[in-house]
């Protein structure tokens, strides 16, 4: 069974978070980015690790997923609730699709799915990218991140 750390309980996959790719070996030039804009970033190993950022480690969606003893907010029966749909809707690209994420989730094991996750946020030369890189930092290849996407 594969380790679900990185299955959000909102649906959103964290390896492709930058809190997460930036301390994975060979993504120092992440760390180097924020440092330039003078930020530095926290470490978090996935939604469901003991290492979160604080940002992760106070959130309202997995504090209720863990009351109501489900993995994913889509076992819930209170699914989908207001605070989902106004996560999915707070500006933030990466979380508009977490309704079709969690859609998926309810109808494949989490296992599978964390496998199409890593798959589908892995360049073809191998390397691993985020919500918000527009080209490969490896081979320079245009990358189907959010990055590209124009939202209205």
């Amino acid at each position: 069974m594969q380790d679900t750390k990185l299955l959000g309980a909102c649906g959103l996959y964290c390896g492709a978070c930058y809190h997460y790719l930036a301390f994975l070996p060979g993504n120092e030039h992440l760390l180097e980015k924020y440092r330039q804009r003078g930020r530095e970033l926290e470490k978090c190993d996935g939604c469901r690790s003991t290492a979160n950022t604080e940002h992760c480690a106070q959130c309202t969606l997995k504090s209720c997923a863990n009351l109501q003893g489900v993995l994913h907010c889509g076992l819930c029966p209170s699914y989908p609730c207001e605070e989902l749909k106004k996560f999915q809707h707070d500006g933030r690209l990466h979380h508009i699709v977490v309704l079709d994420n969690i859609e998926h989730l309810k109808k494949i094991e989490p296992e599978k799915w964390l496998l199409e996750q890593s798959h589908r946020w892995q360049c073809r030369c191998g390397r691993r990218f985020s919500w918000y890189d527009e080209n490969c930092f490896d081979c320079s290849s245009p990358l189907p991140s959010y990055g590209f996407r124009k939202f209205s």
